[in-house]
């Protein structure tokens, strides 16, 4: 699965603050975060907090935030749904629909693999162009 151009640049960052981005980015961001989530059921707060704790952890790991300000985002920007006394969250038809027009799809595995995947392959990118100067280096010494 390919990320959008835009979001995979975003993935290869590091310390992005969710208000800081562009409205677009946001979106992006939010959107892949609301993945974490499963879909279909209610979800518990401690539940929805260790969700978000690991996705941080791993395919979040682009963003300067904690759980809390990110739940907080995702309700705002609805792409998740709260109960009227803060005890439920859900991702429904309407929020599945939203993070599917945004990035295409809402299948978090394959969205997930896809963001690790981008990480690894810019990693093995930047070890080439380092040995690649390591090597322009020692030849134009000798």
């Amino acid at each position: 699965m390919q990320l959008p151009s835009r979001l995979e640049a975003l993935v290869l960052k590091t310390g992005l603050r969710i208000a800081l981005l562009s409205e677009q980015d946001r979106s992006l961001v939010l959107a892949l975060a609301a993945c974490a989530i499963e879909p279909g059921r209610p979800w518990r707060e401690d539940e929805v907090n260790r969700r978000l704790r690991d996705w941080l952890a791993d395919v979040g790991a682009m963003l300067h935030t904690d759980h809390v300000e990110l739940r907080r985002w995702l309700v705002d920007a609805g792409y998740v749904v709260r109960d009227d006394w803060g005890h439920a969250y859900a991702r429904g038809p309407a929020q599945l629909g939203q993070a599917r027009q945004v990035l295409g799809t809402t299948d978090a595995a394959a969205l997930a693999s896809a963001v690790r995947s981008t990480r690894i392959a810019a990693q093995f990118a930047r070890m080439a162009r380092q040995r690649s100067f390591e090597g322009r280096r020692r030849s134009s010494v000798l």
